[in-house]
């Protein structure tokens, strides 16, 4: 610990997050870091007990904070803010932030947030400079926002620190099994609303499967057949523990009775028996509270792919409640199911609704896919310009949670401008969806390079059409690295693009008389469209007719 400092951090809280507050200390008290760090790090203690303060006296008769509240300010090396909706009220986070903030830089300031969205429970005391402190949100998973916070008071790299618990967790599943994990999971529960709880045994089971079959795709000598099955089988699991995680995120936000019944038996015996018990219910009141759970039972007959009662309960919601947050989720869903022009009515309709920034400019984002599938280019090009207006601002005020969004929007006017052949404009907007998905994928590869890929394919797609042929290629190629490289990660989404890209590149090699380069990149793109058209004949049947034409004509010329 710094020298000068007798705490590594003052929690600052409102008395009604103090449950939170508590769990906290805990456990940063608790941590014991790893010998590998210390020997890394040599500057690291074993441990930080004792390291933590957090007053837990109630001060709502006080008019100013105590010196003993003062000095352990001045002698904590960090301020951690629980931020709530609770904490902007709170006189007392105020006060103390103020006071740290005359002896300690904004930079000193960590806030750890619980409810969502984190920009609107940040007090504004933090977001006078116009520059917010780091921000650390629970929506990413109670142990992963613990670990950030641990890895800034030691100040040290998160990615060592997370890896290194990571590992030490699959060593402890090893030797405990995973009642372990689940009754930690359930202990996480309690404080956390929108965090997905890996408590219920077929969550487990998924993410056993899951991991099963990439270490079979990243390990194992596969064809490109058995590349592409395996991958539909991850895509199908995936696609499963994601209907779940949506499940499990609704019942957290529901503490009735006998959605809290409903729960426990969704963990014991199934998505059945818990849609018997709601399904029997007598409750029918014309409120919030029955909107969503209609909502709830949607999730649970998604998990059952039972799409047509699944929308009959989200009509049934929004008959009650006309909220974003129910509109919205059923827009999604009818998206999902290509049910364009109902997804838009809704949309529209909460396009008139007073809205908060960050959901009007989800709305209008949703708004101009929904126009330009169904080719109403002009009104598409009117909602993302507007969408983008919004997402700059808000990127601006919290990048770190705003960037990603904003990157889509970039990302989905270039697309609309290509078709409307405009390459100029189309060029512009790439190019900021590319800045900012490289920077993206610098920091986290996995998460954020196949859309780093996708925008290069664009960029690609869209010099060669303006002649530019040189550009084009880079393009083409750098797209086709990352994609080789994310094949056996997610081979069903990947193995299309990957096919387009090989097919634009041997294009762009034809039309130069490079006859060589042309037949082997047309070859390796129709050994995957053949794949890809085997398993799913009406989607790529006409792109392995194209590809096939194209190294005929080809061979035919060079003959």
């Amino acid at each position: 610990m710094n020298k000068h400092y007798t705490y590594k951090a003052f929690i600052s809280y409102s008395h009604s997050d103090k449950t939170f507050a508590s769990w906290l200390q805990k456990k940063i008290e608790g941590y014991v870091v790893p010998r590998a760090l210390r020997r890394k790090y040599p500057h690291l203690p074993k441990d930080l007990k004792r390291s933590i303060f957090r007053d837990e006296e109630e001060l709502a008769g006080a008019k100013a904070l105590t010196p003993a509240l003062e000095e352990a300010l001045r002698a904590s090396q960090k301020l951690i803010v629980i931020c709530t909706k609770s904490a902007t009220h709170s006189t007392w986070v105020s006060r103390e932030i103020a006071f740290f903030r005359r002896t300690h830089p904004q930079s000193d300031i960590l806030c750890v947030a619980i409810d969502e969205p984190c920009d609107e429970t940040i007090p504004d005391l933090l977001k006078e400079d116009g520059e917010l402190p780091l921000a650390i949100t629970l929506h990413e998973g109670r142990q992963k926002a613990l670990t950030k916070v641990i890895a800034d008071l030691l100040d040290i790299s998160f990615a060592d620190l997370w890896g290194r618990e990571r590992r030490r967790k699959r060593t402890r599943m090893l030797f405990w099994g995973a009642g372990i994990v689940s009754v930690a999971a359930l202990g996480v529960y309690a404080y956390v609303q929108y965090s997905v709880i890996a408590s219920n045994r077929d969550m487990q089971r998924l993410n056993e499967r899951i991991s099963h079959l990439e270490y079979r795709l990243r390990h194992e000598k596969l064809s490109g057949e058995e590349i592409y099955r395996l991958g539909e089988r991850l895509k199908a699991i995936k696609d499963a523990k994601r209907a779940k995680e949506e499940t499990l995120k609704w019942f957290g936000l529901l503490h009735t009775p006998i959605v809290e019944r409903a729960k426990r038996l969704y963990d014991k015996e199934g998505i059945d028996a818990a849609l018997a018990l709601l399904e029997s219910s007598r409750s029918r009141l014309q409120d919030k509270q029955f909107a969503q759970k209609n909502i709830l039972r949607a999730k649970l007959y998604i998990e059952k792919h039972d799409y047509d009662v699944a929308e009959a309960a989200y009509e049934k919601a929004i008959a009650i409640e006309e909220s974003y947050e129910t509109i919205y989720d059923y827009a999604l869903f009818l998206m999902r199911e290509n049910r364009t022009k109902r997804a838009l009515a809704l949309l529209e309709k909460l396009r008139s609704y007073d809205l908060k920034p960050a959901w009007r400019a989800n709305v209008l984002n949703r708004l101009g896919i929904a126009y330009r599938k169904l080719k109403r280019y002009e009104d598409a090009q009117k909602a993302y310009a507007e969408a983008l207006r919004l997402r700059k601002h808000l990127a601006q005020k919290d990048p770190r949670h705003n960037s990603v969004d904003l990157a889509w929007t970039y990302n989905n006017l270039g697309v609309l401008y290509q078709k409307r052949h405009m390459p100029h404009k189309a060029e512009a907007m790439h190019f900021k969806a590319f800045e900012i998905r490289k920077a993206l994928a610098s920091a986290d590869p996995e998460r954020y390079e196949y859309y780093l890929a996708c925008t290069m394919q664009n960029l690609g797609e869209l010099y060669a059409d303006m002649n530019r042929s040189t550009d084009a290629e880079r393009y083409f190629k750098e797209a086709i690295e990352i994609q080789n490289r994310l094949l056996t990660r997610n081979p069903k989404w990947v193995m299309p693009a990957l096919a387009t890209s090989l097919y634009n590149l041997a294009t762009l090699y034809a039309d130069r008389n490079d006859t060589h380069r042309a037949h082997m990149l047309f070859k390796e793109a129709l050994r995957y469209r053949t794949i890809l058209a085997e398993e799913n004949p009406p989607a790529y049947e006409e792109a392995l007719k194209k590809t096939q034409k194209a190294l005929k004509k080809l061979q035919t010329g060079a003959e």
